[in-house]
């Protein structure tokens, strides 16, 4: 299953969702990132981006697969099994929600061309791979919502070269909402 699909690349961020409870939490020191996608190539390489990105924003930030036992998939129960304990007051999970499609018909350049059935049509096709990224608290039993997001990631021919884009964006809006980073 393809990711991102062919074309000319970008990542939007939609809108955000920011705890009232952030605000009034001490600011986020160590975070695990969980990279839930088909691929346990673009598993490796969006948790590395996001940490790298995280620690540059002042976070100590760890992938998943350095915490976890060998072998082991990510998911709730394991995740919280392998930070119990060990000072993690964040889990950042990039979800792949899917790929969205737009098929788009253009009419010829004549006005006879624009009647459809009646001329030549034009096809264009715009795929766009969705992502819902939610930051979890780890400081509590509850593991309550702390911040989240969807982006999309529109016509991609190389899954390897988009993983630092959108890594980058999510971290972004991360930092404007002040979740990570000097404000936070």
């Amino acid at each position: 299953m393809m990711l991102f699909a062919a074309g000319c690349a970008s990542t939007s961020v939609g809108k955000t969702w920011k705890s009232p409870a952030l605000a009034q939490q001490p600011p986020l020191k160590k975070v695990v990132v969980v990279a839930m996608v088909p691929s346990e190539a673009t598993r490796q390489q969006l948790e590395q981006e996001l940490s790298t990105k995280l620690s540059q924003e002042g976070v100590q930030a760890v992938k998943s697969s350095d915490v976890l036992p060998s072998g082991a998939k990510p998911d709730k129960d394991t995740i919280r099994n392998a930070i119990e304990g060990k000072g993690y007051d964040g889990i950042l999970v990039a979800r792949f929600a899917g790929v969205d499609q737009d098929v788009n018909a253009y009419p010829g350049m004549s006005y006879y061309g624009y009647f459809g059935a009646y001329g030549p049509m034009d096809y264009s096709v715009t795929e766009e791979a969705k992502m819902q990224v939610s930051l979890f608290d780890a400081r509590g039993e509850n593991g309550q919502l702390l911040w989240s997001t969807n982006t999309k990631t529109y016509e991609s021919s190389d899954i390897q070269k988009e993983v630092p884009g959108l890594a980058d964006a999510i971290v972004k809006s991360m930092a404007k909402d002040d979740v990570v980073g000097s404000a936070s």
